[in-house]
């Protein structure tokens, strides 16, 4: 989701009004509200480095995963996989996930983060084969596909909030002149129609390709452009497509259009295939993306998943430290490979100094703010009717899912809402200021700003409100600016360290679920080489 956001936070009289409304009513219907999933203080422990923690066990591995996301899911999967079985994956938090992590409320499960998958297109095989496992893809061609129909978003998947009424649909054709919006969008739709008509490159590799690592060179030089800047060149511009690019990118990205590699912004577009053709098919479950890394997750020996170990140190040469947050004590695994699934950033604070070839400002992401609310009753609203996807035209935030969307069994009220707002800065000291804003500011404050969002689109709606769950990402998303998906920022990140493979989606350089899976699927493929073993052909990728 995304728009062109001015100013994130809600002002704090609104803020304040809509907590009010919700708290001003009988003592057993008080608002239950509370932070959920990663706090800063385990990350900032890493930073800091320092520990007095005695010393215990000390294991003697083939690989160390370290993250539980989706991509130290999906190297632990391909492991598995290739026979290679002794393998131990170390998360941070006492729950694996990473950004797709979910929650649950009485009313219904919900994700924390990353939220749907789009079907992916017929190239990519690796990741057929994974839904395939999973009982997704049930039968049929890769390029005609018969998925599981229960986990696909069902209509209504989307409408809009402009003017006061809901509009089916997210192509906001009242958002100024409908004529000049309407030759707008079509002269956009025809350029992406001749882009996918060429397909492939002179190399025969796809313009745009899962993973972007495998994209032709034919247009790579985009990427050192921005997206609105590319589409201004072009005379596509208009409020509408201004307003649906910009979308686009904020919801894929955490980026404004204007902030956007123009690259990535075509990626989104053509990397699946053009929706007038394939149609618009999503993966969506309650819990989000965190029912694939748990899929994943389940082929990892028992045992092997230890949760809340914070890995404060790596040695290149295969050793890694981890405290054990509970036991408050440092277990040491000697590996011949690591798999640094983790943020990429924060590799250089537990490498040796000078150790990693990083350097300030290499990688740069997007915070987010995503809540849940648990409702008494569906919110409507005049126009069209609740969709999976809710987005209000022009606000700062990004619109609501509804979690329970095209649940199946006998009808029971309410819902359960999840908000999501990017903090988008454009340098530095911006993010660096969302950051702090978003790790600082306490609990009745952002219960309050978060309500004033939601009351925004409904204004009746804080009376249902029974529950929120706020979760907060300070390093949420990989920002793929201009010049980082085939610069020199991304090679230093994506590069092996000794014994180091470091492969979240941050080095594959998009932050989506198809980025990070192949980042996790190639740092598998590395460490099965280096055991001696054949990687599961299953699984293969185009090479860089």
């Amino acid at each position: 989701m995304t728009l062109s956001r001015r100013a994130f936070l809600c002002t704090l009289p609104a803020a304040t009004a809509a907590l009010s409304a919700c708290t001003d009513r009988p003592a057993d219907r008080r608002l239950d509200a509370a932070f959920v999933g990663q706090g800063p203080e385990r990350g900032h422990r890493i930073r800091d480095g320092a520990t007095s923690a005695p010393r215990g066990e000390t294991i003697r591995t083939e690989v160390v995963v370290v993250g539980a996301g989706a991509a130290g899911a999906a190297a632990a999967w391909h492991l598995a996989r290739a026979g290679v079985q002794d393998v131990w994956v170390l998360e941070l938090e006492d729950a694996p996930g990473g950004t797709a992590r979910s929650g649950t409320l009485p009313r219904s499960a919900h994700p924390m983060g990353a939220h749907y998958l789009p079907a992916p297109p017929p190239s990519y095989g690796a990741l057929y084969t994974l839904l395939r496992e999973i009982g997704w893809w049930v039968d049929g061609p890769r390029d005609d596909p018969l998925f599981d129909g229960r986990l696909l978003a069902g209509a209504p998947l989307e409408r809009h909030r402009a003017g006061g009424l809901w509009h089916p649909g997210l192509w906001p054709e009242a958002l100024g002149d409908p004529a000049r919006n309407e030759a707008a969008f079509a002269r956009f739709h025809d350029h992406l129609r001749a882009l996918a008509a060429r397909a492939t490159g002179e190399d025969g590799r796809p313009l745009f390709a899962f993973p972007v690592r495998a994209s032709s060179h034919a247009l790579r030089h985009l990427d050192r452009i921005d997206f609105a800047t590319y589409l201004e060149r072009r005379g596509l511009s208009s409020p509408a497509l201004d307003w649906y690019v910009d979308y686009a990118c904020r919801d894929d990205y955490g980026l404004s259009a204007r902030d956007t590699s123009a690259f990535a912004g075509l990626h989104h577009f053509l990397s699946r295939g053009l929706e007038a053709d394939r149609g618009t098919r999503l993966f969506v479950t309650p819990r989000g993306n965190d029912t694939l890394v748990e899929a994943m997750l389940a082929a990892v020996p028992d045992g092997r998943l230890r949760t809340g170990h914070a890995v404060m140190a790596v040695d290149p040469a295969g050793r890694v430290d981890a405290l054990d947050l509970a036991a408050n004590r440092i277990v040491t695994f000697h590996a011949r490979s690591i798999l640094w699934a983790a943020p990429r950033f924060v590799l250089p604070h537990v490498l040796p100094r000078a150790a990693d070839p990083l350097r300030p400002g290499d990688v740069t992401y997007t915070p987010w703010r995503v809540t849940a609310f648990e409702v008494a009753r569906a919110p409507g609203g005049v126009g069209a009717p609740l969709a999976w996807d809710n987005v209000d035209v022009g606000a700062d935030h990004l619109g609501y899912v509804v979690a329970n969307h095209g649940e199946t069994g006998p009808s029971r009220p309410g819902a359960v809402l999840v908000l999501y707002e990017p903090f988008v800065g454009r340098s530095p000291s911006d993010l660096a200021a969302a950051r702090r804003r978003l790790l600082e500011t306490p609990l009745r404050v952002a219960t309050s700003q978060t309500l004033a969002a939601l009351a925004s689109m409904h204004p009746q709606i804080a009376a249902d409100v029974r529950r929120v769950r706020i979760a907060r990402w300070g390093h949420a998303m990989i920002r793929p600016r201009p010049g980082y998906l085939f610069g020199s920022a991304r090679a230093r990140a994506a590069a092996p360290i000794g014994a180091v493979q470091p492969c979240a989606a941050d080095v594959g350089g998009l932050p989506l679920f198809e980025e990070a899976f192949a980042a996790g699927v190639s740092a598998a493929a590395w460490a099965i080489r280096r055991a001696g073993r054949t990687p599961d052909p299953d699984l293969a990728l185009e090479p860089a």
